[in-house]
């Protein structure tokens, strides 16, 4: 998969400052999909989580969390020196380095209904951790590869 010219510089968007992301040096893929699209996948009526955790539960926050990374790791959405995707404050993506201080579930909303996507460094794989009515929701979703040239 090739490159975009632009490079990946940027920041996160703005409610992620919470989350413990680094920045990281490189550039955005080439033919990844859109925030918009990946939203969709995470957002449609028929996703089904691949792990869920009450948000009432002691230490919820912290399970999330741990989950989100476990199934992030596993579906290869975090490459070998911690990097993956989220949404830019000004492009669709943005490559960030989990940190020792990393928790996607710090820069959810207080109020539920938040969602954070973090994409592959290739653009083909996702991990969402959203809050759904009383729960957090892992999502994972597989991009089908479509060849370029």
């Amino acid at each position: 998969m090739g490159t975009t010219r632009e490079q990946s510089g940027g920041a996160p968007a703005p409610g992620l400052a919470p989350a413990g992301l680094e920045t990281a040096a490189g550039w955005a893929p080439a033919g990844a999909p859109s925030y918009a699209r990946a939203f969709q996948v995470v957002v449609n009526v028929e996703v089904e989580p691949r792990a869920t955790v009450p948000r009432r539960a002691p230490e919820a926050a912290a399970e999330a969390d741990r989950l989100w990374l476990e199934h992030a790791r596993a579906a290869a959405v975090i490459d070998e020196e911690d990097v993956f995707l989220v949404h830019g404050a000004d492009r669709d993506w943005v490559r960030v380095r989990r940190t020792a201080h990393t928790a996607l579930s710090a820069a959810l909303s207080p109020n539920g209904g938040g969602m954070i996507i973090a994409m592959s460094p290739d653009g083909r794989r996702l991990c969402a951790l959203t809050e759904e009515d009383e729960d957090y929701w892992i999502v994972v979703h597989e991009f089908e590869h479509r060849p370029t040239g």
